[in-house]
């Protein structure tokens, strides 16, 4: 079987896919908290959500951020972490009856087909989601099912997640990819830093979370662009219209 040349991993959030119930959805890190270890944290309002900067950051993380000072300690979490990530996605599945949680970015799908179906490429995603809710959002969307990843209950921080790619790649795929060949899609800083961190390939699309060009100063992509089907995204990957 001939080796695929590239590898492409997209972010979910704001890269794939744009929430419609952003108050609704974060009610999933409160319940799931209630369910697995029967502690009350508090709904979770959009000012107590903004009062950490959370643009970027994994699942992992911000659970540990929220439960730490309710006698719930790091050991406890991450031996239960598979139960959250059950949680999460039963609790998205059990609002959905009350309208579209997310929906997919249309160009961002199409690139996502394109990818899939090219021959020269490999795909993965690289997401802060828990596994369990990165397979809700993405099967939920109508989006392509992506085997390969990387996801917020294996780390902490997303430049740690990207360290984890070319190891669990090569054992994946059965080949190790270079790092000039693996290229992430993403629409925050952190998405264009982790790249850094692994030496890949960053692309940003602005289509998430209202992170303008002037705040990549430290970490400025290879390529920042409206839209993943930009001619530019394409070429890149070897890809035509």
């Amino acid at each position: 079987m001939d080796k695929k040349k590239k590898l492409v991993l997209f972010d979910i959030d704001g890269t794939l896919i744009r929430p419609q119930r952003i108050e609704d959805n974060l009610q999933r890190f409160p319940y799931a908290v209630k369910k697995v270890f029967g502690v009350d944290i508090g709904a979770f309002t959009m000012e107590r959500w903004k009062s950490k900067n959370f643009n970027g950051m994994g699942d992992r993380y911000i659970l540990w951020e929220f439960v730490k000072d309710f006698g719930i300690t790091k050991d406890a979490l991450l031996d239960r972490i598979g139960d959250v990530g059950d949680a999460f996605a039963e609790y998205l599945e059990s609002i959905k009856d009350g309208g579209p949680s997310y929906t997919v970015i249309p160009e961002a799908k199409a690139l996502v087909e394109k990818v899939v179906a090219a021959e020269h490429l490999s795909e993965g995603v690289l997401t802060g989601n828990l596994g369990q809710a990165a397979a809700w959002k993405l099967r939920s969307t109508g989006l392509p099912n992506i085997a390969f990843g990387v996801y917020g209950h294996e780390a902490d921080q997303r430049n740690d997640l990207a360290r984890l790619i070319p190891p669990k790649a090569e054992v994946y795929f059965g080949q190790p990819f270079a790092p000039q060949d693996i290229i992430v899609i993403g629409d925050t800083v952190r998405d264009a830093e982790c790249a850094r961190a692994i030496g890949a390939i960053a692309v940003i699309v602005a289509t998430g979370w209202g992170v303008t060009k002037e705040d990549f100063a430290a970490f400025p992509p290879d390529l920042h662009v409206d839209t993943l089907m930009d001619e530019k995204v394409l070429t890149l990957l070897g890809l035509h219209q």
